[in-house]
């Protein structure tokens, strides 16, 4: 993947993660379900923390460090 797409990759998940917890998406699990004791909403919420935790440390990883700029002709210190 080049630069430019793991960027923008990195803002569609960015928007992602901001529309997905959004309440009108987490009203969708209003009803009386349970998950190992805890609310379906809780399971949710908690869920899509560390799945935006996890993409963001990928992104980390593998997006290539920026070098800073050098006008040309000029040396580096």
């Amino acid at each position: 993947m080049t630069r430019r797409k793991i960027i923008g990759a990195s803002l569609f998940f960015t928007l992602f993660g901001a529309m997905a917890s959004l309440p009108p998406l987490i009203l969708l699990f209003r009803f009386e379900g349970f998950v190992a004791g805890l609310p379906i909403a809780t399971v949710f919420l908690f869920g899509l923390w560390v799945f935006l935790i996890l993409g963001a440390a990928w992104f980390g990883y593998t997006l290539p460090r920026d070098e800073p700029h050098q006008p040309h002709g000029e040396e580096q210190r």
